[in-house]
Parts: structure tokens; sequence; C-alpha cells
């Protein structure tokens, strides 16, 4: 009996942390840029032209890979969201949560 109790609290803990890491994944800030430089079909180097609720500025590193239906290159303006984070590396990465081309 103590076992079955053990398992169904073991199973509890683990729905709530799903849940709890699964929150932590909403798009808390947004920029726009132009993509600067490809690193290869999934990531990019883009240059900041406005930010919405963001403290970033400059060169930012962002995985285009989040919008697999879309082919991004050189020159194109995008709308980038993420979790609010910004990572001090040179350049600065962010979690990138979704990307979109904009006109």
């Amino acid at each position: 009996m103590k076992k079955k109790y053990s398992l169904i609290i073991t199973f509890l803990l683990c729905c709530g942390l799903l849940i709890t890491c699964n929150s932590n994944s909403k798009v808390k800030a947004t920029f726009i840029g132009v993509i600067e430089e490809m690193i290869n079909d999934r990531e990019a180097f883009v240059y900041v032209n406005k930010t919405e609720d963001s403290p970033v500025y400059g060169i930012i590193y962002v995985n285009l890979a989040k919008n697999p239906d879309e082919t991004f290159q050189v020159g194109d303006k995008v709308k980038v969201g993420y979790d609010g984070t910004v990572q001090g590396t040179a350049p600065l990465t962010v979690t990138t949560l979704s990307v979109e081309l904009v006109e």
C-alpha cells in the first residue's frame, strides 16, 4: 500500500514539474531587426532596429528554427519573441521562442 502511495505522489510531482516548466516558455519581450548574417539555415545574427518591452540592442544571435515554415535570408526584417532574458555573451544571445517575417 505504501508503494502505491509513493508512486502516486511521484507521478503528481512529475506532472507538477512539467506544468511549471512549460509555463516559463511564454514570450515576455520582442524586438524587430534585420538579418545581418546567416550562420546556417537555422541561425542568424540580427541587428535590432526597434524594441518592444525589451532591453536588447545591437547584434543578437537568433534561432530561426522556431519557425520552420519560413525561409529566411540576409536583409529580411524579422520580429523575434523571447523569454525576456538576455545572455551576456558576444554577441548577445536570447532564448528565441518565436520568429516571423515583417513587412
